[in-house]
């Protein structure tokens, strides 16, 4: 498809999204008097100047401005320059002074920089950047925000910080990889037409294309395939070895969230009696065992090892990770005595949930050089894939974006909320993903699977005026399965066609919740069901279970 019919194809589609945030500031009284679109040198600026264009034909009763920051630009925007003039944009070029940053009144587009560029904004896009984050009202970034890595999320210096991200074809990883999604906003997804065979990440050895977010619709395909049980020992059997004094809640929270998410049977490996004791009285359904040897509760399908421990034998783990063929998840202080994989393959499938500071200890264990926990979120794509290949385990990188990666491949989650920014969320992952397992779903699938409902219950939990605890986690976790199951699924699935009008109404504000997939306030289906015609539109999702989309990496600007 020629380059002009891309950019108008792209600037319709940000255009539409802007008249909506217009539309949504005069309902709720906060009209918007102006559209300033800040432009580059490439692609990307041509966009920016095409939107105004757009804009200003639709006689919105707004004034429509441009500022093209840079004195040089390539043709495009020079071909934008006089269609947008034409049109009766106001538009300045070259680099003069931007003056005081516009008031709450005005909405800035970031059309400064697109996925072509490399390292920290400088000169005068550094200025503009700068400039824009000081605005006080809506920002829009076209594309992704300037300064953000497309591919890893890494924000290497300055950076636009903005409140919703139009993005193009198929979302990009950085867009919801921390820090990236910090400054990304809601992210909405419009297809252009584009085609891009995705290259590879020659730093890491990672094809791009590997790198996909967790798709709701297969996480809820792969929950619909469990057999239901017909008894206890149907459901599985999970055995959670951790709880010690002092810290025996994470292996309560760790086995009530096993048990909302359907196993069977739930066994913690205590060793002290009085622990022992207080789980039962913590949670009854719990059954409590001493450890016997190495064997860790042989009657059970699946492990959880170390939430809450904090007495460990040395080298019993590390022997257990390698000799024992159980599907296993090691957490919190059981991380330490996970081997570097040169030392032999574990005998069966394991994932290991790290936070940024376990998994910068980890690494440097691991590999000999120091990692922090800041050098851990500062490109976690490269942080999760480095632990997945020196374990040869799958590994669940937590934090805002979690991360999972077996070492080729790389899925991001886009669920989640400040109702999991509480004490004890990490031992209901654990236990969640347990379950998974105990109940015979595939070992990457448990591990997507698991930290999308996590997240699901964390949006729920989200709209609580109350300040959720760990066990509303595992509650709202066993409703989130619920309504993935067969007997629950909605009678009338996500649209396959294109349509030019949300199934629902949308949210009056840019979302406040972590950069995700969303239009409105919802999911937004796959890109491919956007539409074709002269005024392509986003397609707006109906439920927690509709389709993220993947990506091929795309090169524009």
């Amino acid at each position: 498809m020629p380059s002009p019919v891309l950019m108008e194809r792209a600037a319709l589609c940000v255009a539409h999204e802007v008249e909506r945030l217009l539309e949504a500031r005069a309902r709720s009284g906060q009209p918007i008097t102006g559209v300033l679109a800040l432009c580059g040198p490439g692609n990307n600026g041509g966009d920016g100047l095409a939107v105004t264009r757009i804009l200003r034909a639709r006689d919105l009763g707004i004034e429509l401005a441009a500022r093209v920051v840079t004195a040089r630009h390539n043709e495009a925007v020079t071909q934008q320059l006089a269609l947008a003039r034409a049109q009766g944009v106001t538009v300045a070029t070259g680099d003069a002074e931007l003056g005081a940053p516009r008031g709450a009144d005005w909405l800035i587009l970031d059309g400064l920089l697109g996925t072509g560029a490399k390292g920290a904004p400088r000169g005068v896009i550094a200025e503009a950047v700068s400039w824009l984050n000081a605005c006080q009202g809506p920002r829009v970034a076209i594309d992704l925000p300037t300064g953000v890595d497309p591919d890893r999320g890494r924000v290497e210096g300055l950076a636009a910080r903005v409140d919703q991200t139009v993005t193009f074809q198929r979302s990009k990883p950085g867009l919801h990889v921390t820090p990236g999604r910090e400054h990304a906003g809601a992210v909405v997804i419009a297809d252009i037409g584009l085609v891009d065979p995705g290259p590879i990440d020659e730093e890491h050895g990672l094809e791009l294309r590997a790198l996909r977010l967790i798709d709701p619709l297969e996480v809820r395909a792969w929950i619909s395939a469990l057999a239901p049980g017909r008894h206890k020992g149907e459901r599985g059997h999970v055995a959670i070895v951790g709880g010690s004094a002092g810290t025996p809640g994470a292996a309560v929270l760790a086995g009530a969230a096993a048990l909302r998410c359907g196993a069977g049977l739930v066994t913690v490996v205590a060793r002290e009696p009085e622990v022992q004791a207080q789980l039962l009285a913590a949670r009854p359904e719990l059954m409590v065992t001493s450890p016997e040897g190495e064997s860790l509760h042989a009657g059970a399908r699946a492990l959880v090892v170390g939430p809450g421990l904090t007495r460990r034998e040395p080298g019993v783990f590390a022997r257990v990770f390698s000799r024992d063929p159980r599907p296993a998840i090691w957490d919190a202080s059981a991380l330490e005595d996970v081997p570097e994989c040169s030392s032999g393959d574990p005998a069966g499938p394991r994932i290991l949930t790290p936070h940024p500071g376990e998994a910068g200890r980890m690494l440097t264990r691991l590999t000999g050089r120091a990692w922090s926990a800041a050098e851990v979120q500062a490109d976690r794509v490269h942080a999760v894939v480095a632990l997945a290949r020196h374990t040869g385990a799958i590994v669940v990188l937590k934090g805002e974006g979690t991360l999972v990666a077996d070492g080729d491949q790389v899925a991001i989650c886009v669920s989640g909320g400040p109702g999991l920014a509480t004490a004890g969320s990490g031992d209901c992952l654990a236990g969640i993903i347990g379950a998974l397992l105990a109940r015979g779903m595939a070992p990457w699938q448990a591990a997507c699977a698991g930290v999308h409902v996590h997240g699901l219950a964390g949006e729920r939990l989200s709209r609580s005026p109350l300040g959720p605890v760990a066990l509303d986690i595992a509650d709202a976790a066993g409703a989130v399965l619920a309504a993935a199951s067969p007997s629950e699924q909605p009678s009338e699935q996500p649209s396959e066609q294109p349509s030019e009008q949300p199934s629902e109404q949308p949210s009056e504000q840019p979302s406040e919740q972590p950069a995700k997939v969303v239009v409105g306030s919802k999911v937004a289906s796959d890109a491919g069901h956007a539409s074709s015609s002269n005024h392509p539109r986003p397609v707006r999702a109906r439920d927690e279970w509709s389709d993220h989309a993947r990506w091929p990496r795309v090169r524009r600007g």
